[in-house]
C-alpha cells in the first residue's frame, strides 16, 4: 500500500467514524485542503493532514452576546472535542505512534 492509498483509507474510515458515530452528513470536498461537513445545526471543517476537526461555532466570544448564543458556543466547544477524541481514537494517534508505525511498512519507506 502506498502512502496516498493510506491516506485515502484512512480519511475514508474517519469519514465514515462521523457517519455513523456522528450522524455527520453533507460532506464537501471543494475546499482542498479540509472537508466541510454538517451534524445537526452545527458546521464543521475537517483538515485533510492530520484529520483535526474545528466546528464553526466554538469560536472565542467576549461580552455582549447572549445567553444562548454563549450556549451554542458551549455545545459546538463540547461536540469539537468529542469528534476529535474519537478521531484520535480511531486512528491512534496521541502522537501519531499508530499512524507512524503503519506508514513504516509502506513500500515507498522501503
Amino acid at each position: 500500500m502506498t502512502k496516498t492509498e493510506f491516506k485515502k483509507q484512512q480519511t475514508k474510515g474517519v469519514i465514515e467514524l462521523l457517519e455513523s458515530k456522528f450522524n455527520a452528513e453533507n460532506f464537501d470536498n471543494d475546499q482542498g485542503s479540509y472537508f466541510t461537513f454538517n451534524i445537526g445545526e452545527f458546521e464543521g471543517s475537517l483538515m485533510r493532514n492530520r484529520f483535526d476537526v474545528t466546528m464553526h461555532d466554538a469560536i472565542s466570544m467576549g461580552s455582549g452576546f447572549t445567553d444562548e448564543e454563549y450556549a451554542l458556543r458551549d455545545a459546538a466547544l463540547v461536540l469539537e472535542e468529542t469528534i476529535q477524541k474519537a478521531i484520535d481514537n480511531y486512528l491512534d494517534m496521541p502522537g501519531f505512534e499508530g499512524t507512524t508505525n503503519q506508514l513504516k511498512g509502506l513500500s515507498i519507506f522501503k
